[in-house]
């Protein structure tokens, strides 16, 4: 596994610290599981809840008859072992920060990696670490699954439907291979739950379960501020006139949409609209959404500007890193004169 490798090389190259930003948890402390056994050193987790416990292809048994559950004192502990091991410290982050002990005891910690051997791993959603300890760590970021592998899991959830109910799922190709495109950019676990909400709902893969899906990852992406999901696309069939426009569309859904992309070709990157109010560009922006069965995501530029020099250019950095988490995605960038107009 590409994930277990890289993270093998991180604690093989004797880095005392390593940082793993991840909602899935238990995923992590599997990879550390394998991690540790192959390179033979010894696995214990931290919780706020359970203390300190040694972590085993088992389950985990407990270090000592009362677990180190205070942050300080666990740190202590390990910078008290002489023997080398890895430690795997979940939701540390808050405790990262007003306390000059802890960040000293981690820096200990990190400075007698050559004396302890010992390995701190900090996994929590969000980490950030102080300067005085930053230089000494590695942030390792898990992989997310390919297309392929997000097939998988819709087959797996499938014939789990299959095995329950007696009855095959109902899908065809274009539906399937719009969900799969639509759950890329999801860790495994939310794009597995994803695509059995999809599919346990009513024992079928539809063009009607996208938006759904796409709203939930939407949600759990955590998008906000200027960024938002747009749950209603268009048809173009409700569009008078822009011929061309349809045209162009339709082709370019059939090289890179349906199909293998081209080798050679470069994908659509934009398209600028412009007219009076009222002449259906909007309405056009939700309309390629539906052609190309895609997310539609509302970047409204009016709400990017901010009166502090560097903010505007900030939100917008922002707004445009949320809408890649996002991708595939139609990217509605709307009264972009508002965010780009320069004036004299």
């Amino acid at each position: 596994m590409p994930d277990a490798r890289d993270l093998e090389l991180i604690i093989a190259s004797k880095t005392p610290l390593v940082v793993v930003e991840s909602h899935e948890e238990q995923r992590v402390m599997d990879l550390l599981t394998r991690v540790a056994i192959k390179q033979g050193q010894t696995l214990f987790q931290w919780t706020i809840t359970d203390g300190l416990q040694r972590a085993g292809g088992f389950g985990f048994e407990l270090e000592r008859e009362e677990p180190l559950a205070d942050p300080e004192a666990v740190l202590r502990h390990i910078r008290s072992q002489r023997t080398p091991a890895v430690y795997a410290l979940c939701d540390y982050h808050p405790f990262l920060s007003g306390s000059p002990e802890r960040v000293r005891l981690i820096k200990d910690i990190a400075l007698r990696y050559s004396q302890l051997g010992h390995t701190l791993v900090f996994i929590s959603h969000a980490i950030e670490l102080p300067p005085e300890i930053r230089r000494y760590a590695a942030r390792f970021k898990l992989r997310m699954p390919d297309a392929e592998e997000i097939l998988a899991i819709v087959r797996e959830e499938a014939a789990k439907w299959t095995q329950r109910h007696g009855n095959k799922v109902k899908a065809d190709n274009r539906s399937l291979n719009a969900l799969v495109r639509n759950l890329q950019g999801l860790s495994w676990s939310d794009a597995r739950r994803l695509a059995r909400a999809a599919i346990f709902d009513d024992g079928a893969i539809t063009a009607c379960d996208l938006p759904n899906v796409n709203k939930a990852k939407f949600d759990l992406l955590d998008l906000e501020g200027a960024v938002s999901f747009e749950l209603d696309t268009a048809r173009f069939s409700d569009i008078g006139g822009l011929d061309r426009l349809k045209q162009w569309l339709v082709q370019r859904r059939e090289a890179f949409i349906d199909g293998q992309r081209p080798k050679g070709l470069e994908p659509p990157r934009g398209i600028l609209l412009l007219g009076v109010q009222g002449a259906g560009k909007s309405l056009a922006a939700k309309a390629v959404a539906g052609l190309w069965d895609l997310p539609l995501i509302r970047l409204d530029m009016g709400a990017l500007y901010n009166k502090y020099i560097g903010e505007t250019e900030k939100n917008l950095r922002e707004a445009l890193q949320m809408a890649e988490l996002m991708s595939p995605c139609v990217l509605w960038m709307d009264e972009i004169e508002k965010g780009l107009a320069v004036s004299d």
